[in-house]
């Protein structure tokens, strides 16, 4: 399963993965180093990163 969170910062699209990685998969193994983070939308959208993670 694709874990995936956005954020307007590549840094902010990271962290809020690691918030929902913490509250919904605590049991899961999980790094950032291992994420992936791309464009997503378009510049000054709320939603410019995402930050994905295989479960």
């Amino acid at each position: 399963m694709l874990v995936f969170e956005y954020g307007k910062t590549k840094q902010e699209a990271l962290s809020n993965l690691c918030i929902k990685m913490i509250r919904e998969y605590p049991d899961e193994s999980f790094s950032t180093d291992s994420a992936k983070v791309s464009d997503y939308g378009n510049e000054g959208s709320d939603k410019r990163y995402v930050a994905e993670f295989q479960v």
